[in-house]
């Protein structure tokens, strides 16, 4: 709106916002003095932040300093929070949530034992289970090199008769021509799904294709294969640690967001929004 960029009603705002500063810090309007206590724990974290930051202790000066600091800090923060700067304050609720949230987070920190782990490990055995790992060889063709059918069908039964050479077929590939000990996942990651899925059934030491990748065509030769397994558990102890320790803090939050919620009539005006959408159809 023409009416927001005048420089009178910019003028206006600031002297509003100025005035509110004024009237808060006015000593004559405030009530008594609040007090501020900066007990020795607090100064002990100063210094210890201090410490771990430049690997040495504060010295007196730099201590006095880190506290003067504190105070400003907290004189400041507090006339903020009176004039009600903190309010719909996108960045300030979202750090309350995450305080509140690390709470909860601190409640869920319990120490699993084995025994749970392991029960853990058995309900979900798909998260621990080693995946199947590929060695291959591929013949590559890009873009305009890629033969017709019946010229890949050729050079696919010449290769496994030896007759071919496959260090002398095809297109450069940037990455080479052989490949040991891959993931599934990572096979997938470098060539795509379609390729992974396509070398997966494939019989080793034998020349088959052709299989489609994110760059083109392949003809590819599995030279090893080591099957997915179910590791013993103490292979698996600290992933599973790691997962039964995340899933009790999403548990834990839930509880919380839960007895919080019911505190609360909560209300959801749907007819602004619908009217927006109705503005903006086709």
């Amino acid at each position: 709106m023409k009416l927001l960029r005048e420089p009178l009603v910019h003028f206006l705002v600031i002297g509003t916002a100025l005035f509110g500063v004024f009237h808060f810090v006015k000593a004559g309007d405030q009530p008594a003095a609040e007090e501020i206590v900066v007990s020795s724990g607090q100064i002990a974290s100063m210094a210890a932040i201090f410490s771990r930051t430049w690997q040495r202790p504060p010295t007196a000066k730099e201590l006095d300093a880190l506290v003067s600091e504190h105070i400003r800090d907290e004189i400041i923060y507090r006339q903020g929070v009176a004039m009600g700067l903190d309010k719909d304050d996108a960045v300030v609720r979202r750090r309350i949530r995450q305080k509140m949230e690390f709470v909860a987070d601190l409640a869920a920190d319990v120490e699993p034992t084995d025994a749970e782990l392991k029960g853990f490990v058995a309900e979900h055995p798909g998260w621990f289970r080693s995946e199947p790992r590929f060695s291959f060889a591929h013949v590559y063709f890009g873009g305009a090199d890629v033969p017709d059918a019946e010229g890949l069908n050729r050079l696919l039964r010449d290769l496994n008769a030896g007759t071919a050479d496959a260090s002398t077929a095809g297109s450069p590939f940037m990455a080479g021509a052989d490949f040991a000990d891959l993931s599934r996942s990572a096979v997938a990651q470098t060539f795509g799904e379609d390729f992974a899925a396509g070398i997966d059934k494939a019989a080793a030491d034998a020349w088959h294709g052709p299989v489609t990748s994110a760059y083109g065509t392949h003809l590819v030769r599995m030279t090893g294969r080591v099957e997915a397994r179910e590791p013993p558990f103490e292979e698996v102890r600290a992933a599973a640690r790691r997962e039964w320790l995340h899933l009790k803090k999403v548990a834990a939050n839930d509880a919380l967001y839960e007895r919080l919620r019911a505190n609360y009539v909560v209300k959801v005006e749907t007819g602004a929004a619908e009217e927006k959408r109705a503005e903006v159809a086709p």
